[in-house]
């Protein structure tokens, strides 16, 4: 069974569904879908799915393309689009749009505790080296000292 999954999926990803959201100057976008003429021509017992991202709020329109590649209009606005910075979208909480505000303090990341935390991870291997190291040189002065008889075992 996990194989299957595995072939299907590489199958999926040798293929070509590709998929892109061009967003408009005003608000929303076009969803758009390339399918390889080969998928369509051939009997497929698979149902072919393409999910809209989280972000793309607003689709207008889903135009699906029955193509090899993407057409060069198309190409061209598919590449405006990805050098485009997003925009954020405002977080869901409990059912309802946060503001804007909400979505700021949200997303701020706790680097203060990354940094201490790598520190002290930091520090710990120190210590771990240096402890095994004295362990090393203890080992190695009570080896010398049993062969010169000194410790009686």
């Amino acid at each position: 069974m996990i194989v299957q999954g595995v072939l299907l999926l590489a199958a999926l990803l040798a293929t070509g569904i590709e998929a892109a959201f061009v967003p408009a100057d005003d608000g929303g976008g076009d969803y758009l879908v390339r399918v390889e003429p080969d998928l369509v021509r051939g009997a497929s017992p698979y149902q072919f799915t393409s999910d809209v991202p989280d972000d793309a709020r607003d689709v207008r329109r889903v135009r699906i393309y029955v193509a090899d590649s993407w057409p060069p209009a198309v190409e061209r606005s598919v590449a405006d689009a990805a050098k485009r910075p997003r925009r954020a979208m405002p977080v869901a909480a409990k059912g309802r749009l946060a503001d804007v505000a909400d979505t700021a303090t949200a997303v701020q990341r706790p680097w203060g505790w990354l940094i201490g935390s790598l520190i002290a991870l930091f520090l710990s291997l120190g210590a771990n080296a240096y402890l095994g190291m004295l362990l090393g040189n203890m080992r190695q002065r009570y080896l010398r000292d049993v062969q010169q008889g000194l410790v009686r075992t």
